[in-house]
């Protein structure tokens, strides 16, 4: 902390809170002898989680190789090559470094709860030998993860969240419909933006931007929820239901992620690594044509390119009405472009 430059009261303050702290253990009535807390923050404080990150704050210095995604305790390395042994080679080596980190922190990585994943094409062949390790321990290899609540494969086809969030709705859905009939229409509505919604929002941007017969399964069921919703029976045309109730599908929830990112984009929002994703047509050339101010779609050779933000979001936000895309604020561009979608 005084490196950082927290220093004099502020810096006394906080060694007076973390010195001299004991702990004791009761198991099924006993009590064990005190213990002095040398090391670590107190769990469940308010100040736990801040100190931390601060403890951690220089891990991604540990190495100028490997790129670093780290939240709270959950941290992330990527690497690429097209070289497969060099790609083995590098890695392994930079593990090592962070191992040293680790070492000399006084912190122990759980080596059963670390995997790592080679993102390839479909139609390349998997290398028969892949040997990671951190501290002499294999690191094993996995088809897909969790990522910040989203599930990345090795493919990056979304087919393992895809699958895993229409589970997890169509249970949901089973538990509104078997207490519909006992509550008015407002509270299935309340229920399905509780128990339904959340899965279909949450970075709708990314998996969503996919082949429609992979999504089709979690359009099938938002259909199905909205008609458990409004009480009618499975054959009923669910788009007058969506104007009814203002909801929007996915594929609308999806475009207004898409338009809100590009808004962000347009108006300096977004972190410094997407300060290049776009350009616009007058910083191609200088004429003064009707696509001046629209944005340039990157060139597509492949579908994940085809499907990626730096596709998709130029185009959907070059169709939007001027009128919304200079909407004041990132709240009213929302609001418009929402009944825009949904009344278009």
């Amino acid at each position: 902390m005084f490196n950082y430059g927290i220093r004099g009261i502020q810096l006394q303050w906080f060694s007076s809170y973390l010195t001299n702290r004991t702990q004791r253990v009761s198991c099924n009535g006993a009590l064990s002898n005190v213990g002095l807390v040398t090391h670590g923050v107190p769990q469940g404080s308010n100040l736990g989680p801040l100190l931390f990150l601060l403890y951690i704050n220089d891990l991604s210095l540990v190495s100028s190789t490997l790129y670093f995604i780290l939240f709270a305790d959950d941290t992330n390395i990527f690497y690429s090559n097209k070289s497969h042994t060099e790609l083995t080679e590098t890695v392994n080596r930079e593990l090592k470094k962070l191992n040293y980190w680790f070492l000399a922190n006084r912190l122990t990585l759980n080596v059963d709860k670390t995997n790592f994943i080679s993102f390839k094409s479909h139609r390349k062949i998997k290398p028969t030998t892949w040997a990671l390790t951190i501290d002499d321990q294999l690191i094993k290899q996995v088809d897909s993860t969790k990522f910040l609540g989203v599930f990345l494969d090795q493919h990056l086809s979304w087919k393992t969240h895809i699958n895993y969030i229409s589970q997890k709705i169509s249970k949901n859905i089973g538990v509104i419909s078997r207490i519909s009939y006992l509550l008015p229409k407002h509270i299935r509505l309340n229920l399905y933006y509780a128990l339904v919604f959340p899965y279909l929002s949450y970075c709708a941007l990314i998996w969503s931007s996919t082949y429609k017969s992979r999504i089709n399964r979690v359009i099938t069921l938002q259909k199905k929820a909205i008609r458990t919703v409004e009480g009618v029976s499975r054959n009923t045309s669910t788009s007058p239901i969506f104007l009814s109730l203002n909801l929007l599908s996915l594929n609308q929830i999806k475009k207004i992620q898409i338009g809100e990112f590009m808004y962000k984009f347009e108006h300096n929002q977004l972190p410094d690594t997407f300060a290049k994703y776009f350009t616009l047509g007058s910083q191609i050339h200088g004429h003064h044509t009707r696509n001046a101010l629209a944005y340039r779609p990157v060139k597509a050779r492949t579908n994940i390119r085809l499907f990626s933000i730096r596709t998709t979001g130029p185009i959907f936000f070059n169709s939007i009405p001027l009128s919304i895309r200079q909407a004041k604020n990132r709240y009213e561009f929302k609001k418009k472009l929402r009944q825009y979608l949904i009344y278009m």
